[in-house]
């Protein structure tokens, strides 16, 4: 047998795990989409899509970031459309300014207020689900659930 004939043989296996990690992945993937659309009315594939074209990070990370944010949505029994997006925006727990979070938001709704996403972002933070970690003159926004988690 030939050494390209062995080299290709041993790639069979190797190809058949990433086909099925793939599948795997698919499957995952689907989930998420059919949890957004039963979530709050985000029935957009295209809202998906621009999620996930934020964040140029790992997958893994990135669905993480889905599925916290999906965590706090359904802990929230009702949240308008731009409290949701500032959410999925903080569910990366990387630590955002007001201009961060608009500059999302505003990517993933096509329009945004800097005013309406302060006062939101003043709400949340009342109700216990994001904290200031900057001071009150530049405030950094972070979900609470992501403080919790790097502190375990």
């Amino acid at each position: 047998m030939s050494k390209n004939k062995s080299s290709e043989q041993a790639l069979f296996p190797l190809l058949e795990k990433l086909l099925l990690k793939l599948n795997e992945l698919s499957s995952r993937l689907e989930r998420v989409e059919r949890l957004l659309r039963i979530s709050h009315n985000l029935n957009s594939v295209n809202y998906l899509a621009n999620f996930l074209l934020l964040f140029k990070g790992s997958l893994h990370l990135t669905f993480k970031s889905l599925i916290r944010a999906w965590i706090i949505l359904t802990k929230l029994s009702r949240a308008d459309s731009i409290t949701e997006t500032i959410i999925y925006m903080l569910s990366t727990c990387r630590e955002q300014s007001i201009s961060d979070v608009y500059r999302g938001v505003k990517k993933l709704r096509g329009k945004a207020s800097r005013r309406v996403i302060s006062r939101k972002l003043k709400i949340l933070e009342s109700s216990g689900i994001v904290v200031n970690t900057g001071s009150s003159k530049r405030p950094k926004y972070v979900l609470r659930d992501c403080l919790e988690e790097n502190s375990h």
